[in-house]
């Protein structure tokens, strides 16, 4: 009897020194930047309290201690070998899909790029180092903008672990528009030779019949609406003529035709033609306005 007595006596020692553990999981993986919950540890109902020595920024294998908590609120340490990796690739958000342009434009591969991210550790610079492999993004461009065609923009891009991403836009450069001079019909074949466009304007009668004083010419002329005049054409340049290059005729054109409005408006012009020039450099000018 005192044998039995003894024995259970022994069994409530026991399992009352015995320590309180908790069964962890194995092969436990954890995503590149995530918080360790509970759940990725263990089954058991506890809670977790603290994971000392976790680096959730450091991939690859580590051993950490676990502290959790149970029903009783007893605190259980548990030894822990888990693994960190990244497995998530950079963002790369563009502006368009396509994008067009005329030759001769200016282009910049990187302005149609709206955003490139990691998920984890935000967002990655432009480098120029072709053989990057990580912590940034790179530009690959056939574009010629020159010269009209379709051409790709690829943007690659690499986390701080080497994790890859790639997009590409096309890129469609359009024929530059062939230019046509408008001709004066009013200007005469001597001129022609010289100059290789010429616009015109007329302004509207404004009830005023006096016409802009001559410059003592006696040589006769003739106004955009071809009338004859009796005095000789004369040079009317105004400040923002001189030195002033256009891309082309039409260009040309176009301000001239504001130009003499706005000078019209003053009094200073009431029928107005302007002699065009090219230069050498490949730019039009206004040599003089009649």
């Amino acid at each position: 009897m005192k044998k039995i007595i003894g024995s259970a006596l022994l069994c409530v020692l026991l399992c009352a020194c015995r320590k309180a553990s908790v069964a962890v999981k194995e092969g436990i993986v954890v995503e590149y930047g995530a918080e360790l919950k509970v759940e990725n540890l263990t089954d058991e109902k506890v809670t977790l309290k603290e994971v000392k020595g976790f680096n959730a920024k450091k991939t690859g294998e580590q051993k950490v201690t676990a502290v959790f908590v149970n029903e009783k609120d007893k605190e259980i340490e548990e030894e822990i070998t888990l693994e960190v990796k990244d497995t998530k690739k950079p963002e790369i958000k563009l502006k368009k899909e396509k994008v067009e342009i005329t030759a001769g434009d200016k282009f910049d591969a990187a302005s149609n790029i709206e955003s490139v991210k990691d998920p984890v550790d935000g967002e990655l610079k432009k480098s120029e180092d072709k053989k990057l492999t990580k912590n940034g993004y790179i530009i690959t461009s056939d574009v010629n903008a020159k010269k009209a065609g379709s051409y790709t923009v690829k943007v690659t891009a690499y986390d701080v672990n080497g994790n890859k991403a790639e997009s590409s836009y096309k890129v469609t450069v359009k024929k530059k528009p062939q230019e046509t001079p408008a001709q004066n019909n009013n200007q005469s074949n001597s001129n022609s030779s010289t100059n290789n466009n010429q616009g015109s304007y007329n302004k509207p009668n404004t009830g005023n019949t006096t016409s802009k004083p001559n410059t003592g010419s006696s040589s006769s002329g003739s106004n955009s609406s071809g009338q004859t005049n009796t005095n000789k054409p004369h040079k009317h340049w105004g400040p923002a003529v001189e030195g002033m290059y256009f891309d082309s005729g039409d260009e040309l054109d176009d301000w001239a035709m504001d130009y003499i409005i706005e000078q019209g408006n003053k009094g200073n012009i009431i029928g107005v033609a302007w002699g065009v020039s090219k230069c050498s450099c490949g730019k039009f000018f206004i040599d003089e306005f009649y």
